[in-house]
């Protein structure tokens, strides 16, 4: 379970306003999931997951992968195995470049 009063104090806001922002984006997740909706979840630093057609992926950012795996390991994998490829991601990209139909709602 989140602990809200930890990230309400850490962000310096109201507990009430933490918690009405979260249920307000579940909700919203919720509904865009339900209806089919084309959704991407950017998670600061790490990467986006994607769904798409009901299809879920998870694209990485490559530095987050090389601060958890070390560069170098990053390096040798992702020229191993050619699927790596498809899951590792410059950060900055644009959310649309990473879906294959350029639409998509983008949760931040």
């Amino acid at each position: 379970p989140l602990r809200t009063f930890t990230v309400a104090m850490a962000l310096g806001l109201p507990r009430h306003r933490v918690e009405g922002t979260l249920q307000a984006t579940t909700s919203l997740l919720s509904r865009c999931l339900r209806t089919g909706e084309n959704v991407a979840l950017a998670l600061r630093d790490i990467g986006v997951l994607l769904v798409e057609r009901r299809k879920v992926r998870m694209r990485f950012y490559h530095d987050f992968l090389g601060a958890v795996s070390g560069k170098e390991i990053l390096e040798k994998g992702v020229f191993k195995i050619p699927e790596l490829l498809d899951m590792v991601v410059p950060q900055g990209v644009p959310v649309a470049a990473l879906t294959s139909s350029g639409s998509v709602i983008v949760f931040p």
